[in-house]
């Protein structure tokens, strides 16, 4: 009876599969002033604000990334593989931000609550993971493009 409570419990949260988050800033970083820059082209200097930035593995669906207010983009992304940059954006980082593309029939959501504390937010997707292909890193580093 043991076992078989055990292995119930453990079969419930096997299922269960949430986003592959990380929070790392102990990455190579543009200086300051470039960061500044960044920040201001995006119009991103705000508080409320954050960068969504879609890194590897887009390899030309339909993503769409919106929050409860409106769409914020919507269109084929594929991946620069000079730079490892598919597509960057402004989010506001008090509002829920849902990632979602066709070809994986998958979503990911940005919490306002950890968006609120990091300036960046770098998501890859994983074409070979069939349950959640995102990988998120949360940073107040900006990486070099």
């Amino acid at each position: 009876m043991r076992t078989i409570a055990l292995f119930l419990f453990t079969l419930l949260f096997t299922m269960c599969s949430t986003s592959n988050v990380q929070y790392r800033d102990d990455f190579r970083s543009v200086s300051e002033s470039q960061k500044k820059q960044f920040l201001s082209d995006m119009n991103a200097n705000g508080d409320n604000f954050s960068v969504l930035i879609l890194t590897k593995g887009f390899k030309g669906e339909l993503v769409t990334i919106s929050n409860e207010k409106k769409t914020l983009y919507k269109g084929t992304t594929i991946t620069n593989l000079g730079n490892g940059i598919a597509h960057s954006l402004r989010i506001d980082n008090t509002l829920p931000t849902t990632i979602n593309d066709k070809i994986s029939n998958k979503e990911v959501i940005i919490e306002p609550k950890k968006a609120q504390q990091y300036k960046f937010i770098y998501v890859m997707k994983d074409n070979a993971e069939t349950k959640n292909p995102y990988k998120i890193t949360y940073s107040n580093t900006l990486r070099p493009m």
